[in-house]
Parts: C-alpha cells; sequence; structure tokens
C-alpha cells in the first residue's frame, strides 16, 4: 500500500508535463523495459541492488558510491570545502570508469557553501537557469520534492519509487535528450545515495538536500561534475552534522 501512494505522487505530479497517452502507457514500470531488463529490475530489487538497467545514466550513481566509499573508509580529517574537494579529485582520477566521461568542471567553493547555507533557493535557480525544457523543469522540481516524502521509508520502497519515475523519464517524447540526460543522472545519484545511507549502516553517510541539489546543479553541465558536486557538498554537509 505504501508503494502505491508513493507511486501515485509521482504519476500525479508528473501529469503537467506528460500528455494523457504518456502516462497510460507507462504506469507500469514492464511495460517501457524489455522483457529481459524487466527480469533484471525485479533480481535487483529482491537483493536490494540500487542499479536500474534502465537508465543509461545509471554509472554516475554507482561512481558516486565507488567514490564515496573510498573517501569514508579512510577517516580524512578534513572539514573545508577545499580540502575535501582536493581529496575528491584525488580518488575521482583513480576510478577507471570516470575516463570515458567528460572531465568535470573546477569545484566552485562559493556556490557550494551557498547550497549548503540555502539549498532551496540554490536548486531553484539551478533548474531554472537550465538548458532543460518547462516540462522537464517542472518534473525535475516535482521529483525533488517527492525524495522527501520516501527518504524516512525502507530503501525497496525508495529504490521502486526511483526507478518507476525513470521509466516516465525515459518514455516521455516531450523531453529532449539533454531534458533526459540531466533528470537521468540526478535521479541515478539519488537513488544510489539513498542506498548507501540505508544499506551501508556501517557508513557515516546521510543523504541531505544540499547533497542532492549538489547533483543537479552539475548534471546541467555533465555526469562528472554532477558526481564530484554531490559528494563534495554531501560530506561537508555531514561534517557539520557531527560537529
Amino acid at each position: 500500500m505504501k508503494i502505491f501512494l508513493l507511486l501515485l505522487v509521482i504519476l500525479t505530479s508528473l501529469s503537467v508535463s506528460c500528455t494523457n497517452d504518456n502516462i497510460d502507457n507507462t504506469e507500469v514500470l514492464g511495460s517501457t523495459l524489455t522483457e529481459e531488463e524487466s527480469k533484471k529490475t525485479a533480481k535487483l530489487l529482491q537483493n536490494l541492488s540500487p542499479e536500474n538497467p534502465a537508465n543509461a545514466y545509471d554509472i554516475a550513481g554507482k561512481i558516486h558510491n565507488d567514490i564515496l566509499d573510498v573517501y569514508l573508509s579512510e577517516n580524512y580529517p578534513f572539514n573545508t570545502i577545499a580540502q575535501i574537494s582536493q581529496k575528491v579529485d584525488s580518488i575521482s582520477v583513480l576510478n577507471s570508469d570516470l575516463l570515458n566521461m567528460a572531465i568535470s568542471l573546477p569545484c566552485n567553493f562559493q556556490e557550494i557553501q551557498e547550497t549548503i547555507d540555502d539549498p532551496q533557493i540554490k536548486l531553484e535557480q539551478a533548474i531554472a537557469n537550465s538548458s532543460m525544457t518547462n516540462a522537464a523543469k517542472i518534473s525535475l522540481s516535482n521529483f525533488m520534492d517527492s525524495i522527501l516524502l520516501w527518504e524516512t521509508n525502507e530503501y525497496a520502497v525508495i529504490h521502486q519509487s526511483i526507478i518507476s519515475f525513470e521509466a516516465l523519464v525515459i518514455s516521455n517524447t516531450q523531453f529532449s535528450n539533454e531534458d533526459k540526460r540531466i533528470i537521468l543522472t540526478t535521479s541515478s545519484i539519488a537513488r544510489y545515495s539513498a542506498y548507501y545511507a540505508k544499506e551501508r549502516k556501517d557508513k557515516d553517510w546521510e543523504t541531505s538536500v544540499g547533497n542532492r541539489v549538489g547533483a543537479v546543479q552539475g548534471a546541467v553541465a555533465n555526469s562528472s561534475t554532477a558526481i564530484n558536486k554531490s559528494i563534495v557538498t554531501g560530506l561537508i554537509i555531514q561534517n557539520l552534522q557531527t560537529e
């Protein structure tokens, strides 16, 4: 019942950016996937894996968790944006999955600080100033609001909610390729980050609004920047919460 209600929120929020035909054809996740992909997704859900084979930008979330895992495992004493950013960069260059991605843009320390101070304003600005179509901007904004409703649930609920949202985005013919790239990169990082917080209980990591806003800000440029900004912003916020 929980899952049904949460998915209903997604479908309702997306109605402003999808035609009735699009929604009717994509309410069921399996309808947007091949039979093989559907079986993989069902298995991943059963095993509580964060993956979504249908999302072409799923690798962004995987890299996010790989880099975060290396950083947290070393218990670094860094507490400034500059120190954390430099260390994340040094870990990133050793990640083989990043070799095929565009280079991450330099970290804007002031923007990260502003995001920490007022994440909602920076989120609205990032979405409004992006190259996305208006329909895609509304969809991403609604998704970011919906995450707040999901994050107190078990990861299986969060995962199902996010991949159902992603299925709607993938099948939406109104969205441009750029719309889908930005949204699906953001949702992938959100999905994997939530997995890290919920399932990796041995690690000192909690997702935050700032962490997700960093992903949106970076995704506007490319996946590498989304990964970098999400991790750095999240780590700074984590430090502030534990001080």
